[in-house]
């Protein structure tokens, strides 16, 4: 029988090396070296996209969000401490950013839909034979989830991350994240529902 639990066998040699990296290309960038700049954003761009993409932000959206992410970045990284990879900093505070505008956004979307009584998606009629059709219809359900938990859900679903690994990036603990997941899969459940009743 095959095990479920992924499991990460630990290089501490090498992590200590990656920290020293780290580190050093923090200080590069705090004395305002380009180079180093272009190197942290060059690095750590496409995590955050992904983050912001696995949150429902559009792709018009969603890089202008990464650059605001980025300047706040800037503005912030002489906070950066060394207690977490440089990394998960990045990560959680895009993940924070991301939150709120997609709560602004979902606010917006919640009175467009009070005032247009919005329906839940229909399920596509060619739903075996087109990719794009099952894509779209998984993108306006999630469309219906609150942040936290979509993005508990994609992270999980989609990247295959760890509970662990989600819980350190939202900043919450284990249970919080099963939780998440729980309540995205009933909501998308009923939400699923509606759309064929």
């Amino acid at each position: 029988m095959f095990s479920m639990v992924r499991t990460r066998t630990p290089a501490p040699a090498s992590d200590a090396l990656a920290a020293t990296a780290e580190r050093e290309l923090v200080r590069r960038c705090l004395a305002q070296d380009t180079t180093a700049w272009r190197v942290l954003y060059d690095r750590h761009f496409g995590p955050v996209l992904r983050l912001v993409r696995a949150l429902g932000i559009t792709d018009p959206e969603a890089d202008d969000l990464c650059q605001e992410i980025f300047l706040i970045i800037y503005r912030h990284l002489d906070g950066f401490r060394g207690e977490a990879r440089l990394g998960t900093w990045i990560h959680r505070l895009a993940t924070r950013e991301a939150f709120r505008h997609a709560r602004r956004g979902r606010m917006r979307r919640a009175l467009v839909a009070l005032l247009a009584r919005e329906q839940p998606p229909p399920v596509p009629r060619d739903w075996s034979e087109n990719q794009a059709a099952r894509r779209q219809y998984l993108g306006q359900l999630l469309d219906r989830l609150p942040p936290e938990r979509r993005l508990a859900l994609v992270l999980f679903e989609v990247d295959g991350r760890s509970v662990e690994e989600i819980a350190e990036v939202c900043g919450c603990a284990v249970n919080t994240v099963w939780t998440r997941i729980h309540r995205a899969r009933q909501q998308l459940e009923r939400i699923a529902q509606e759309g064929q009743a």
